[in-house]
């Protein structure tokens, strides 16, 4: 059996958009909490990690929206670590609100790293601590294409409020961008259901600034922001509707 960590959680009204349900960047800041409280349970709390030089970093995330959630509603989230290896682990994670209706699954990749930033591997106390089931998983990339002429750009100054424990931009300001530029281009991001497929390729700082295109692609609307010197530091895709099919395959 794989080990499931629960953790509920009240939608707060400034965690709400326009019309009064959870936006999506709230649900993400749910989950990523709901993880660390996993580790903590586990042994591994935020303290941990600092002492030791390692720090989880999110890669990938996968967010599959089926129903809104308003405020005041409850959700439970719920998470398990479905896949590691060596440096990487997957955490599938489920939310639920009143009723135990489903309002959405989150699949989310990690990397841990050292102080500097670069890969490191797992302990193996850390490895016996979270259990997975045997084989393997696909790691692909969101299919996000180059920007057309006549993308709209912009520019986003990080503020330090918006960062992580580890001074990095908090991977759901990330999602905030986003829904900040669907709402430019006339899509409305609290819309359900939704997907979301989102990158993170660098860590970004307080006070850097990302210059970002956003624009309509075939099937939904892709994402890319470089740090000044040009590198992708994350990239998206969005799109309304239900996901036809769940990835399924080897790990690479």
């Amino acid at each position: 059996m794989l080990a499931i960590h629960p953790e509920r959680f009240q939608v707060r009204f400034d965690e709400c958009g326009p019309d009064g349900t959870a936006r999506s960047s709230t649900l993400l800041r749910y989950v990523v909490e709901t993880a660390f409280a996993h580790s903590a349970e586990a042994g591994y709390p935020l303290s941990w990690y600092f002492s030791n030089g390692l720090f989880w970093v999110v890669r990938r995330a996968d967010l599959d929206l089926d129903s809104a959630v308003p405020y005041p509603e409850a959700v439970e989230v719920t998470t398990q670590v479905i896949g590691a290896r060596r440096f990487w682990a997957r955490r599938d994670n489920a939310v639920r609100g009143g009723a135990g209706r489903a309002v959405g699954t989150v699949t989310m990749d990690w990397v841990l790293t050292d102080r500097e930033g670069h890969p490191a591997r797992m302990p193996a106390q850390m490895s016996a601590a979270f259990p997975v089931l045997p084989g393997s998983l696909d790691r692909t990339r969101p299919e996000v294409g180059v920007p057309p002429t006549g993308a709209r750009e912009g520019s986003y100054e990080v503020w330090p409020p918006q960062t992580d424990p580890r001074g990095h931009m908090n991977n759901a300001a990330y999602l905030d961008l986003f829904d900040d530029a669907l709402v430019a281009l006339g899509v409305d991001p609290q819309e359900r259901p939704a997907q979301y497929d989102l990158e993170f390729l660098k860590p970004v700082r307080a006070a850097e600034v990302l210059r970002y295109a956003v624009w309509i692609a075939p099937s939904g609307v892709d994402v890319v922001a470089r740090l000044p010197d040009g590198s992708v530091a994350w990239r998206g895709h969005h799109r309304h509707g239900a996901r036809g099919m769940v990835r399924r395959g080897q790990l690479g």
